[in-house]
């Protein structure tokens, strides 16, 4: 909906064909099994991400050619200019009003070096979150909840067994600007990103 949720934002990817990605693509579907159809599959492979900082409201019209989305380009590539790969952990998982997420922890400093960089870089550009405060844990949204969950218990017991399940880590080499299509085709329905501009994280 316009001016609503999943804007064009920076996110971190964890690499594809890794053993992070297939697991969180698995337990992803574990999930929707638990909470019924139609909910969105976030953690799916190809969909899985960090949310860096969200940059504007959703907007169903975006072209690469905008001085706002150059902008932003410019200000990702400063930042990763000046922060290096980041090691991210998934410890487990937890479970909210609106989402099942995997819950990340950072193994070195580049990923929050990268978010504070970014909001420096971005300057003006930076004022969606502003109202919100800094960032302070990282995780990735497996399941959006879309309606009522007609019996949430199993859903909630299965997340509480997996709370301190560790599914992986991984490297991530690049950032990525990106926006977001609904996508609501059976059997698992999601909000795909599209990969708008990339940044190598080589500082």
């Amino acid at each position: 909906m316009e001016g609503g949720r999943w804007p064009v934002s920076v996110v971190l990817r964890p690499p594809a064909d890794t053993d992070l990605i297939h697991r969180l693509d698995e337990i992803t579907a574990e999930a929707a099994a638990l909470a019924g159809p139609d909910h969105w599959q976030t953690g799916q492979a190809g969909s899985a991400h960090l949310t860096v900082r969200a940059l504007e409201t959703y907007r169903s019209e975006v072209e690469c050619t905008e001085p706002v989305i150059r902008r932003y380009q410019s200000a990702m590539h400063r930042a990763a200019a000046q922060t290096g790969p980041a090691q991210i952990e998934v410890t487990g998982l937890t479970v909210t009003a609106g989402t099942v997420m995997a819950c990340a922890v950072a193994l070195d400093d580049q990923a929050d070096l990268f978010l504070d960089r970014l909001a420096f870089e971005l300057g003006p550009d930076a004022w969606f979150e502003l109202p919100h405060g800094r960032r302070d844990i990282w995780y990735l949204n497996l399941l959006h909840f879309t309606t009522d969950i007609p019996d949430p218990q199993p859903l909630i017991d299965w997340v509480d067994k997996h709370r301190n399940t560790p599914l992986g880590a991984v490297t991530i080499n690049t950032a990525d600007l990106v926006r977001f299509h609904h996508c609501p085709t059976p059997p698992r329905p999601l909000m795909r990103p599209e990969i708008l501009h990339q940044a190598v994280l080589r500082g």
